[in-house]
């Protein structure tokens, strides 16, 4: 009877041993399908951060998310007066599939020693689909210095606001137009500027 329960208890004793290990196996596996998840997540932040590159990315944006729909990645600088102005990407997406925009980055170095007034936010923006905008969207765009006092340079971003998608679509290129630079005395110092960017779509 001892030998029989004997017997018996191994063999409980076994089971167990498979069932723990089972167990451990299944935990393990929990484990590497969360880090997994963790990595995917962290991909997705970085595409973020980096900002979009291509046409059809979507990125993150403050109220939500932004879908390329063409974009130039290409800088382009010309020189009106002593204003040195760089476009440094161009962007023209949907925001949370409703709100089509085309956001420019731009760059502008006052290269000499005057003070100069000039509205790096008052640019017109025209598209070869036909569009034009006159006025950047104020409530978007970034604070500029407008007075440039010597040299000093400033960036941002500008944003302008479209009623439909159809007016970014298989976008082509854009024009935009600076008012012309002036001193303290309000005397023009050039000509205004005319910058013409190509896109991919």
């Amino acid at each position: 009877m001892f030998k029989k329960l004997g017997t018996l208890l191994l063999i409980t004793s076994l089971i167990l041993l498979a069932a723990c290990k089972n167990s451990e196996e299944s935990s393990t596996s929990s484990v590497d399908t969360n880090n997994t998840t963790d990595t995917n997540t962290s991909e997705s932040q970085d595409i973020s951060t980096n900002g979009p590159e291509k046409v059809g990315d979507v990125y993150e944006i403050e109220s939500g998310t932004a879908k390329v729909m063409a974009i130039s990645n290409k800088e382009a600088t010309a020189k009106t007066g002593p204003m040195q102005v760089t476009v440094k990407k161009v962007i023209a997406a949907v925001a949370n599939e409703q709100t089509p925009f085309i956001e420019v980055q731009l760059e502008a170095e006052n290269t000499s020693d005057k003070v100069v007034y000039f509205g790096l936010d008052d640019a017109k923006l025209a598209t070869s689909n036909g569009v034009q905008i006159d006025e950047a969207s104020t409530s978007e765009n970034e604070k500029f210095l407008g007075e440039y006092v010597g040299k000093v340079n400033d960036s941002g971003s500008v944003f302008y606001i479209f009623e439909n998608e159809e007016d970014i679509k298989d976008l082509d290129s854009i024009r935009l137009r600076f008012n012309l630079p002036v001193d303290e005395d309000a005397h023009a110092l050039d000509d205004d500027l005319d910058l013409k960017i190509n896109l991919e779509h």
